[in-house]
């Protein structure tokens, strides 16, 4: 979804990439970085395109998410250059445009084929994945370059911040549509088509496959295939699924209860209290490590206050239990990846910052900062193969699994907000945009 916003805010964004980006020119002795949108891919043994995916580095700087086979120039010095393929196509819809009062912020030239430029990329870096001009293999994707570009995107443009807004915004409206089929005992299949439609999009036009699980398919952390006949009995709801705005995606996930009088209803109350608690703790420089650690003693009070477990929160995250029962991370940035990258780098030279031990998958690992966009999704789920597993361990008496037998037939339970950290506090992004639609 292309959102014409304010052309100062776009311009300003603009100019800030420029200056972010020939800094690394000067760093890396670069004449200057060409960025692709991307090419389209033919299906193996067929005729027909994958569903394009702009490079999300070129999306970082414009809209453009379908224009395929258009490229992007930033000199060392002097004003960015907008290399537009103009084809004729008669078999497909017109190609996406720039708003007329955002062109300024570039040079703007029409090509056939490919763009006449070698000579400009001499001692230019190149990011993309197709390497249309035969490039060095130096040139193409230099660590050292996407290193700095990976750190530089958590400290957010205005321009970014009011994306994500709206991408939240859109969403809100779309997930409360999803809860409605919900009530209305509609299919995995129909809630998504719900979805869909309040949030005006395609598929092909969601950051990422939307996840709906109605009961014990709640517990599918990842849950894409979706059912189109309606369960015998609506018991639980998850939904994960986002809005993408120009180029920029909201991630939320809500969870709901058939019955508003049920333990699982209760459970969702109180884990919804327990994220808040968690984005409250988060500050500009405090660490995504330390976040995630607080985030599984807060998901073991859940547990031990539902006896679920038979021992103490403390002693449930000590002994690796709670890993059970919440087997992912805390969150991660959010940007024009859904997973933002750099979230392991401690600086823009490539310093990683590795996980703890205890957590060796953990894809955020470095310190929030100030213009960041984060997500905040904590969770408790009932995975058979998971519990399986704790039930023939040493750990199994700490489970009180006639409780446990209770709540498999609910799946589980996550919520997810999009959190801005600012320099003095933090904007919820997600619940200002359900508070919108609140009565």
């Amino acid at each position: 979804m292309m959102i014409e916003l304010s052309a100062d805010l776009y311009l300003q964004h603009v100019s800030e990439k420029t200056q972010r980006f020939q800094a690394f020119c000067n760093e890396l002795n670069l004449s200057g970085i060409l960025i692709s949108s991307g090419q389209q891919q033919i299906q193996f043994m067929d005729d027909m395109a994958y569903p394009f995916r702009a490079n999300v580095y070129f999306k970082e700087w414009l809209p453009l998410v379908k224009r395929y086979n258009s490229f992007l120039f930033i000199p060392a010095t002097g004003k960015p250059h907008l290399y537009l393929d103009v084809s004729e196509d008669i078999w497909h819809t017109e190609r996406q445009k720039l708003p007329v009062n955002w062109q300024s912020a570039f040079t703007v030239s029409e090509f056939e084929g490919l763009p006449d430029i070698k000579d400009v990329l001499k001692q230019a870096a190149y990011l993309g994945e197709h390497n249309e001009f035969e490039l060095t293999k130096e040139q193409c994707n230099p660590l050292s370059l996407r290193h700095k570009i990976d750190y530089q995107r958590r400290f957010k443009t205005a321009y970014e911040h009011e994306c994500i807004r709206h991408a939240n915004h859109a969403a809100a409206a779309a997930h409360l549509a999803a809860k409605d089929a919900f009530y209305e005992k509609a299919s995995e299949l129909e809630i998504k088509l719900a979805y869909l439609a309040a949030s005006g999009q395609s598929d092909d036009d969601m950051p990422y496959s939307i996840i709906a699980g109605l009961n014990e398919h709640a517990a599918i952390l990842h849950h894409f295939i979706l059912d189109s006949s309606p369960p015998d009995e609506h018991r639980s709801f998850l939904i994960d699924a986002g809005v993408e705005v120009n180029g920029y995606a909201s991630d939320i996930t809500r969870s709901w209860a058939f019955d508003g009088s049920s333990e699982y209803a209760e459970l969702i109350d109180c884990l919804d209290a327990r994220q808040q608690e968690l984005v409250a703790s988060i500050r500009a420089g405090g660490s995504a490590i330390e976040l995630h650690e607080l985030s599984h003693l807060k998901m073991a009070e859940v547990l031990e206050q539902f006896s679920i477990i038979n021992c103490s929160a403390e002693s449930c995250v000590v002994s690796g239990m709670s890993a059970t029962f919440y087997p992912h991370g805390i969150g991660h940035g959010l940007g024009v990846n859904v997973h933002e990258l750099g979230g392991y780098l401690g600086n823009p030279d490539g310093a990683e910052i590795p996980p703890p031990a205890a957590y060796p998958r953990l894809r955020n690992t470095s310190q929030f900062a100030a213009g960041a966009v984060h997500t905040v999704e904590p969770g408790v789920y009932f995975i058979p193969s998971l519990l399986a597993r704790l039930k023939s361990s040493d750990l199994a008496n700490s489970v009180n699994w006639p409780r446990v037998e209770t709540f498999l037939p609910f799946g589980g339970v996550r919520i997810e907000d999009n959190v801005l950290i600012g320099e003095d506090g933090l904007e919820n992004i997600t619940r200002a945009a359900f508070q919108k639609y609140a009565l």
